[in-house]
């Protein structure tokens, strides 16, 4: 599994913030000591460090940027930024074929959250997951990867992308106005996961430069450079329990279902920083208020469908997470 500790994340997700660093004369290498700066700022080499070296200059450069500093990091991201994956989008067909190869290789460009796609009928939803268990870092991180993803499909095809609606974890309302006028679209803040609404027309558009021996060989060397560093088949712990439904299972039914012991799984989730039952909560909390604002089931119903023993469970848990009964986030 992909853990904290380990040093997988190549310098291409900082560049933004870097470049902000030095344009406002931050002490950069005291920022980011695990990077090997040089005097200028610059990286020196291949450098790779861990989730847990990245996070604490992550909160520094947040102590410095403020609220805004998501969105203007992820705008200031480039293809060449991303490495051997951002030669494998210039060279697609059209921009959902570039988006779908950028997802496949995503941790080579250092992503510490996993975007996803989703297709509709209409539109196309990009939401954001975390990668690991969080909260401090989650809402900058959200921002980050899902304005470089805008940014890396504007460079790929123009403004020829229309986002109808963003929706944000953070409650950060001074973000707001830096954020619309990034995403040139109504942007929602508070919601339960990070995602972009796209229209799917802008998705088939054709890119002006597609290179199928290009893509080839670009998929070759991400594919390498996947098992050099060993990220081939990797999740960390936290997407496979999401991945394993742990809202709905028991420590040993998840203990059971990733082929290790009760004590291992327990030993992970204390490397990891992870706390199986906030985990769990945030699961249902999610599927929670997903019946409470789109369904007219009834609180007794929400309650079986998310395994609580009664209604009652159910309205403790939910006022416990969300600071209100059922029936209030509802009327809202």
């Amino acid at each position: 599994m992909l853990s904290v500790q380990d040093a997988v994340f190549p310098a291409h997700p900082f560049s933004g913030l870097l470049a902000i660093g030095r344009e406002r004369d931050w002490r950069l290498q005291e920022i980011f000591p695990a990077l090997e700066l040089d005097a200028e700022g610059q990286t020196c080499g291949d450098v790779r460090i861990s989730y847990m070296q990245a996070r604490e200059s992550l909160l520094r450069a947040l102590h410095h940027g403020g609220a805004d500093l998501g969105i203007l990091s992820g705008a200031r991201k480039s293809l060449p930024a991303l490495g051997a994956m951002g030669s494998g989008m210039l060279a697609q067909a059209t921009l959902s074929d570039a988006m779908h190869f950028g997802l496949e290789y995503q941790l080579i460009a250092g992503a510490m959250v996993q975007l996803q796609l989703e297709h509709g009928e209409r539109t196309s939803i990009l939401t954001a997951r975390p990668l690991f268990d969080d909260s401090e870092l989650q809402d900058f991180l959200d921002t980050d990867h899902l304005a470089t993803a805008i940014n890396v499909s504007r460079a790929l095809c123009g403004h020829a992308l229309q986002i109808e609606r963003v929706e944000l974890r953070g409650k950060h309302q001074a973000s707001r106005s830096v954020a619309e006028d990034f995403f040139g679209c109504p942007v929602v803040y508070g919601a339960d996961v990070s995602r972009i609404i796209v229209n799917n027309s802008a998705l088939s558009t054709l890119l002006i430069n597609p290179d199928p021996e290009l893509a080839a060989d670009s998929k070759m060397r991400c594919d390498a450079e996947l098992a050099a560093v060993g990220l081939t088949g990797r999740q960390s712990l936290l997407h496979k329990l999401v991945n394993l439904q742990c809202d709905y299972r028991s420590v040993p039914e998840l203990a059971q279902a990733l082929g290790i012991s009760e004590r291992s799984l327990h030993r992970l989730l204390v490397r990891e920083g992870c706390s199986y039952f906030q985990i769990a909560e945030s699961l249902r909390m999610e599927k929670a208020k997903h019946f409470l604002r789109n369904t007219s089931i009834s609180l007794d119903d929400i309650a079986a469908l998310l395994h609580y023993s009664d209604s009652r469970s159910f309205r403790r848990a939910f006022k416990r997470a969300v600071h209100m009964t059922p029936s209030e986030f509802r009327q809202q």
